[in-house]
């Protein structure tokens, strides 16, 4: 048994599932891990505090699943931004090329399922 807080999974082009220890450097490294630019990754976490960057995958569409609390997500496809209230247990799919962040309306956890290959981030202003 895994605890997805954790212990991430890739989903890789093959056809393995390979657990990837959550430790203190792995979202400061995450560019440099080029073994998880193929495939997808499944994370959990809580959201207790407003995301503090945009992010934007140009390669494929990411899931973001509301398992508890309520989020507001920005979604700015360039010429507008969309703001979609999600609360648990919805979710909402984020499209290739969209670029998107989130305020918490209630703390809770998230499930995200993210292509990662080309992943870009810039501050929120």
């Amino acid at each position: 048994m895994l605890d997805l807080t954790a212990t991430y999974l890739h989903l890789g082009e093959g056809p393995e599932v390979r657990a990837i220890p959550v430790t203190d450097d792995f979202w400061p490294t995450i560019d440099q891990r080029t073994e998880l630019q193929r495939g997808r990754l499944i994370t959990s976490f809580a959201h207790d505090a407003d995301w503090t960057v945009w992010e934007m995958h140009p390669e494929g569409d990411e899931v973001i699943v509301v398992l508890s609390g309520s989020v507001t997500f920005h979604l700015d496809d360039g010429t507008a931004t969309q703001r979609v209230a999600v609360a648990a247990p919805h979710c909402v799919v984020v499209p290739t090329g969209i670029w998107h962040t989130a305020d918490v309306r209630e703390p809770g956890q998230i499930l995200v399922i993210t292509w990662g290959e080309g992943t870009q981030h810039r501050a929120r202003d």
